[in-house]
């Protein structure tokens, strides 16, 4: 995917509360030192060039450092806020903005549901036909072959994932746009959670496509019938 074409994607999309998760989520991992710039950082570009220049504040640098101070310490916090909770731990380890989607999803009843084997998805939310979804895909698991109704953003927190068109590691943003038909499957090593901002819903090929189109089976992705 390169900068033009996730631009459009933005700018079609405007408003959009998964697609700014995604985006705050994606500004969150590159603000962590450990995290492994590139040259070819599309997604960072794009993002940054989306923000509006603003003028400092008198009290910026104060209100900046405020925010290190709750950040560091919603971390500490974060074991004991997912204490008890289905992976939990992976959970407590990911970036401030969708851990805390999280959160709030799991207190409003949100769980962790079947998406294939060795695959689980959390529902973060669903706003005006826009949704935002937490993966967990087992290494060398994969989701089964699908097309889309709509844009899906994927991006990737931990472990990695190749859909046969490409590989794509930690704060990578993967673009599936309608007639583009692929099968994620997730790399050998670390497990890999990934946050997908979309709408509409993935059609699958095969069993499950079938089984979407007769009997209206709610798809492995969303939990929703097509």
């Amino acid at each position: 995917m390169n900068a033009e074409t996730l631009t459009s994607v933005i700018a079609a999309h405007g408003d959009n509360r998964a697609l700014d998760l995604l985006a705050r989520t994606t500004h969150a991992m590159r603000a962590d030192a450990d995290f492994v710039a590139r040259d070819d950082d599309v997604a960072s570009a794009v993002f940054l060039a989306e923000e509006q220049p603003a003028g400092l504040a008198a009290d910026a640098l104060n209100r900046v450092l405020a925010e290190i101070d709750a950040g560091e310490a919603a971390d500490a916090l974060a074991p004991s806020a997912f204490a008890g909770q289905a992976h939990g731990d992976e959970l407590a380890a990911l970036p401030l903005p969708v851990r805390d989607a999280a959160l709030e999803a799991l207190a409003q009843d949100a769980r962790w549901d079947f998406a294939g084997f060795g695959i689980q998805r959390l529902p973060l939310f669903s706003d005006d036909g826009a949704h935002a979804e937490l993966m967990r895909i087992e290494p060398g698991r994969g989701v089964a072959e699908h097309d889309h109704e709509d844009d899906e953003l994927t991006l990737v927190l931990t472990g990695a994932y190749n859909d046969g068109e490409g590989s794509y590691g930690p704060g990578d943003v993967s673009l599936a746009r309608p007639g583009f038909s692929h099968t994620p499957r997730a790399e050998p090593g670390e497990v890999c959670y990934v946050l997908v901002a979309f709408k509409g819903a993935p059609r699958f090929k095969g069993v499950f496509g079938v089984a979407q189109r007769l009997f209206g089976f709610p798809t492995p992705l969303t939990g929703r019938s097509a």
